[in-house]
């Protein structure tokens, strides 16, 4: 391909790829627009603003002297705490990073790091200035290993408003929460279009969507979506107020008033009831009713978020019974994983809510690495040295039960309701494998199963069959539940463990 014929491909990418506020695109907004979003009225402070690139270095611009930089960065106050943050300014060479953008995200890095403060990177570029070689290469490098040395260290947070596109994909993944704009946000290493035409003749079914934000979020990809910028940082700075500064910060950002005993009446007959909505029962026992659910379109059959209790901030994790009944999937060990991970990180209590009906039976489960999955999920619970609580609801059997926050990994309290079952198997299964012959014997058949089951659950599924060589360490009523909880996290709250050291840091995927 000649030279011509390059650059007019390179022409046509960008139109298919990249979208510009000249486009009728009137929804995005300016860099400095998006951090006035971010920050509390009045408290945005732009950083290193002098730090530009000239045009004339191009040659076609010799006699030009127009600055130019995609990159805003600065400081403010969110909710009263300091935070960092840079935004790519799309109406600026369309946001393509340079040499001097780099420098400016890098010093960003540099007194988040100092200040123990969380970073909030906003994404919506065409990639990189081109002319600049392999040097803006290199920038990307260093931006991918300051974000991976803070790492659980201080919060990071992506929010992407527009495209962001390899090496941008790449720093944005390593951060621990990533939002999108439903209309406009985009991020993949590879672009639709470039996928499409590299593959022109297996391209029958090719998705169109890819990267786009509903594809992102249904992937785990990113822990929210929403309609239009606004809501986006709204629902962003709702989330940090349950996550600390730091890795070493212990305050409490949640004003939450309500009463630490307050009981749960209604639970009893609720969770009974066929395929019920975990979420009714985290919103029940949290303060004020607040649940803020993460990654809630990937893997719904398991729920991942943040609730307060006691005015304490709480990572749960839970099976849903009204999906899949609450089966366990490699999405879903994936997805509560890196949720625990990030907990274990800022020092977050983490609440296990079990009612599963085991691990998934299917043969793409198996074909998607389902053990190395449910490895990473057990991982998770062993070596995270936060306070963890675990509350049996419903079903629980074999190795769900052994990787759904068990006594056996660490795991510091125990709790199970009455009528919770927990058991190497089903009921109904392993009544059929030990007394199948005697239940063909029998005159009446199937009056001798039921009767068997029902004596399988009473005296073998039963949680005081566990709690008898302390897998459980307590049975409590479900209306119970709130104030069990709290008093939990209140005696686990100076709780204190220690890993040998290891070569590795945990990282949150």
């Amino acid at each position: 391909m000649d030279l011509q014929k390059r650059l007019d491909f390179i022409a046509e990418v960008k139109k298919k790829i990249y979208k510009s506020p000249e486009s009728g695109n009137e929804a995005k907004k300016t860099a400095i627009s998006r951090m006035n979003a971010l920050f509390d009225e009045g408290t945005f402070v732009e950083l290193n603003a002098f730090v530009k690139k000239r045009l004339n270095e191009f040659p076609e611009n010799k006699n030009k002297s127009i600055e130019y930089e995609g990159i805003v960065s600065g400081y403010g106050s969110v909710g009263g705490r300091l935070v960092f943050a840079y935004s790519q300014d799309f109406s600026k060479i369309s946001g393509a990073l340079s040499e001097a953008g780099v420098k400016k995200i890098l010093a960003v890095y540099d007194m988040a790091e100092k200040n123990g403060a969380p970073v909030v990177s906003v994404f919506d570029s065409s990639g990189v200035v081109v002319t600049e070689g392999i040097d803006v290469l290199s920038g990307y490098g260093e931006i991918i290993k300051k974000a991976s040395v803070l790492s659980g260290i201080v919060p990071q947070y992506s929010v992407i408003c527009g495209t962001c596109a390899g090496g941008a994909a790449v720093i944005a993944s390593i951060s621990d929460f990533i939002f999108i704009e439903k209309n406009n946000g985009k991020i993949f290493i590879n672009s639709p279009f470039i996928i499409k035409n590299k593959n022109a003749n297996k391209t029958e079914n090719f998705d169109e969507n890819i990267g786009n934000a509903e594809f992102a979020a249904e992937n785990g990809q990113c822990a929210k979506i929403a309609d239009g910028e606004d809501e986006l940082f709204a629902s962003m700075k709702n989330l940090m107020e349950y996550i600390p500064s730091n890795n070493f910060d212990e305050n409490v950002y949640i004003d939450a008033e309500d009463d630490a005993n307050r009981l749960n009446e209604n639970l009893a007959d609720f969770v009974l009831t066929e395929k019920y909505d975990m979420k009714q029962v985290i919103t029940e026992i949290s303060d004020n009713n607040k649940f803020y659910e993460i990654y809630e379109n990937y893997s719904a059959n398991i729920l991942c978020g943040f609730i307060s209790m006691a005015n304490t901030t709480v990572g749960v994790v839970a099976n849903q019974p009204k999906e899949l009944d609450g089966a366990i999937c490699p999405g879903a060990c994936d997805k509560a994983a890196r949720f625990i991970y990030v907990c274990d990180n800022f020092n977050i209590p983490v609440l296990t809510l079990v009612d599963t009906e085991g691990m998934i039976i299917s043969e793409k489960a198996e074909k998607s690495q389902f053990s190395l999955y449910a490895a990473k999920l057990a991982s998770a619970y062993a070596y995270a040295t936060v306070p963890k609580i675990t509350l049996n609801i419903g079903k629980s059997y074999g190795t769900a039960y052994t990787i759904m926050g068990s006594k056996g990994l660490g795991i510091d309290i125990v709790m199970a309701y009455p009528a919770a079952q927990i058991a190497v198997l089903p009921s109904e299964t392993a009544v059929e494998i030990i007394y199948g012959d005697d239940i063909m014997k029998d005159p009446d058949p199937a009056k001798k199963r039921a009767e068997l089951t029902e004596m399988w659950e009473t005296e073998k599924s039963s949680p005081t069959e566990a709690a008898a060589n302390g897998s459980i360490d307590m049975i409590i009523e479900p209306g119970q539940t709130r104030q069990m909880i709290t008093s939990a996290i209140l005696l686990l709250q100076s709780k204190r463990e220690t890993r040998l050291p290891k070569k590795y840091n945990k990282l949150p995927f």
